[in-house]
């Protein structure tokens, strides 16, 4: 009995030592993890030197009609004034920035004094990661920021919102000569583009 209690003793220290230099633990070195930059919070950062600036927080949300508000924040830690673009689908926005200087692209913040940036058609899929161009001077990164929709109630408020459409024609117009019957259904003015 004593044999069998020494032999399982001296096989579960082998197991612990033996354990732990396989698996994921072998995987890691002191390098990799020293290396890992966490950035916590919504949204995507830059990971290269833009010539000091940081792109934080770049995120999209999206209506129903393919129309995305953008959400960013840019800090010039540099000692010189610098201008940041940024291409995000179809359209580019510039920024200057003064040194030291923060901006924040989030007109519903009470820090911000930022319009809202909304970006017209781009129709990605919610989820999908969009392709955004920053460049500073000579150096740019694209940053691959997410598409969000108002599935988050802390979002919902935040998307684009689609204005009335304007009736394009004066619901008076023609009364006197009776042109404006059947406008209710449409059928007056199929008849006269047909």
């Amino acid at each position: 009995m004593k044999k069998r209690t020494a032999r399982l003793a001296v096989a579960a220290a082998a197991f612990a030592v033996i354990a732990p230099l396989t698996g994921c633990a072998n995987m890691l070195s002191a390098d990799q993890t020293a290396k890992y930059e966490y950035n916590g919070g919504d949204g995507a950062w830059s990971r290269e030197d833009l010539e000091g600036v940081d792109v934080r927080g770049l995120l999209l949300l999206q209506n129903e009609d393919g129309d995305a508000s953008v959400f960013y924040t840019l800090v010039n830690s540099s000692d010189e004034p610098r201008t940041v673009s940024l291409t995000i689908g179809p359209e580019t926005v510039e920024t200057s920035l003064q040194p030291g200087e923060t901006f924040q692209q989030n007109s519903h913040a009470e820090t911000s004094e930022a319009e809202p940036l909304v970006i017209s058609g781009l129709n990605a899929q919610v989820g999908e990661l969009v392709d955004v161009e920053a460049t500073v001077g000579s150096a740019s990164e694209t940053i691959r920021a997410q598409v969000l929709d108002g599935s988050i109630p802390e979002y919902a408020e935040l998307l684009p919102t689609t204005p009335a459409e304007d009736p394009t024609t004066d619901p008076t117009e023609g009364a006197a000569d009776g042109t404006t019957e059947g406008a209710a259904d449409g059928t007056e003015g199929a008849a006269q583009q047909g």
